[in-house]
C-alpha cells in the first residue's frame, strides 16, 4: 500500500488488514512516498507547508505497525524525485520479495487514470492490482469499459473497503491540528502515532511565506484601500506614502504599483517622527485593507490560529523574520494575527 500518510491514521491500518484478508496474504507492506513527490502534491492542494518529513511518517508507520510481525514499512521511494513511478516501486520490492505474488493495493477511483501509466503494460503482467471500492462503485464496470484494463482483466482482484472509515483522513487530522482540536485528531490516530507527533512538538502549521495561496496577507497584494482621503491600489503604496508629510507626493503613490510604491518610499526624505509612528500606522493601514475588502478578511479568519510569519530572503528582521537566520521581529505578522483576533469577536 503506497501513500502520503501524512501522517498516518488508523484509517490506513484497518484498510491494510482487510486488503490482506482479501487475498490471504502472508504480509502487507507499508511504502510511503518521498518527500519531493508529497510536496507536490500538496502544492496542488495550495498546503505544501502541511508537509511531515519522510523519516517522521516512516517512523509513525513503523509505530503503527509495532505488534503486527507480518506488516512491514518500506523506505524505497526515499531519496528520489518526483518522477519515481509506481512501477519503480513494485520492482524495487519485487528485487526484496523474489518469489513472492505482489499486490497493489488502489482505490476504485483511481481506475479511470490506469491506463495512462507509466509502464502500465509491463505492470499489469508482473503485479496484480487489488482494487477497493467504496459507496457501492462497481469497478468491474469501469474495467469493462476501457479496453485497455478489459484486455488486462486477469491482473484484478476486488474487495469492498472495511466499515468505519468514514470521515478518517490524513488531511482531517491535519485540519484539526490547525484548529488545535486535538481532541479530534487523537481519535483518527493509533497512540503511538499521535506520541511521535507529540513528541515531535506536532506539525508545525505556520504560515511562514505570504505568497501563492497567502498572497492576500502580503502589503503588495492588489487590494484598495481608502486612508486619509486617497485610495491606493495596495497597502503597501499606502504606508510608503506615509514616509512623507507632502499631500503632493503622497497624492502620487496611489498610482504607484506596490514595487514602484516600495523604490520611491526609499527615495524620499522621511517625516521627522517616522521611526515613532511607523508601526502604528502599519497597524492602521492593514486594518483599513482587511475593513475595506471583505473577501481576503474572510481569508484571514480562515486561517484559523495559525501563526503568521512574513519569512523574508532580503533580510527585513523588523516587519518579517529572515528565513535564512530564523532571526526578526516579525511586526507584519503580529499586526496580522491581532487583526484576525479582532476579526473574530
Amino acid at each position: 500500500m503506497g501513500g502520503s500518510f501524512n501522517p498516518p491514521t488508523i484509517a490506513h491500518l484497518k484498510l491494510m488488514r482487510a486488503a490482506m484478508a482479501a487475498v490471504s496474504a502472508e504480509a502487507g507492506i507499508f511504502v510511503p512516498s518521498n518527500d519531493a513527490y508529497v510536496r507536490n502534491k500538496l502544492r496542488r492542494q495550495e498546503a505544501e507547508c502541511d508537509l511531515l518529513p519522510e523519516q517522521l511518517r516512516f517512523a509513525m508507520l513503523t509505530a503503527m505497525c509495532e505488534g503486527s510481525p507480518d506488516m512491514t514499512v518500506s523506505d524505497c521511494e526515499f531519496c528520489r524525485d518526483d518522477q519515481w513511478r509506481t512501477y519503480e516501486t513494485m520492482c524495487a520490492l519485487r528485487e526484496r520479495n523474489p518469489s513472492a505474488a505482489l499486490y497493489f493495493v488502489m482505490g476504485a477511483d483511481k481506475l479511470t487514470v490506469l491506463s495512462r501509466w507509466h509502464n502500465r503494460q509491463a505492470f499489469l503482467s508482473q503485479f496484480r492490482i487489488l482494487v477497493v471500492s467504496r459507496y457501492g462503485a462497481a469497478p468491474e464496470t469501469l474495467i469493462e469499459r476501457d479496453p485497455f484494463l478489459a484486455k488486462n482483466r486477469s491482473a484484478f482482484s476486488f474487495m469492498n473497503a472495511p466499515e468505519g472509515l468514514d470521515g478518517i483522513s490524513s488531511s482531517a487530522v491535519r485540519e484539526a491540528l490547525k484548529n488545535k482540536q486535538e481532541d479530534v485528531a487523537v481519535k483518527m490516530l493509533h497512540p503511538a502515532v499521535w506520541e511521535l507527533l507529540r513528541k515531535n512538538e506536532k506539525p508545525d502549521f505556520s504560515i511562514r511565506c505570504f505568497d501563492g495561496p497567502y498572497a492576500f496577507l502580503s502589503n503588495f497584494y492588489q487590494a484598495p484601500i481608502v486612508f486619509d482621503g486617497l485610495c491606493y491600489g495596495t497597502s503597501e503604496a499606502a504606508f510608503q506614502a506615509q514616509k512623507t508629510l507632502s499631500p503632493e507626493k503622497r497624492e502620487e503613490f496611489t498610482h504607484f504599483t506596490p514595487g514602484k510604491a516600495k523604490r520611491a518610499g526609499k527615495k524620499l526624505k522621511l517625516r521627522v517622527d517616522w521611526e515613532e509612528v511607523k508601526l502604528n500606522l502599519m497597524d492602521e493601514i492593514v486594518r483599513a485593507k482587511f475593513a475595506q475588502n471583505p473577501d481576503i478578511a474572510a481569508r484571514l479568519l480562515a486561517t484559523g490560529d495559525r501563526e503568521l510569519v512574513e519569512g523574508t530572503v532580503w533580510h527585513d528582521i523588523f516587519w518579517g523574520i529572515d528565513l535564512a537566520t530564523g532571526k526578526g521581529e516579525n511586526h507584519l505578522g503580529r499586526i496580522l494575527m491581532k487583526i484576525r483576533s479582532d476579526l473574530k469577536g
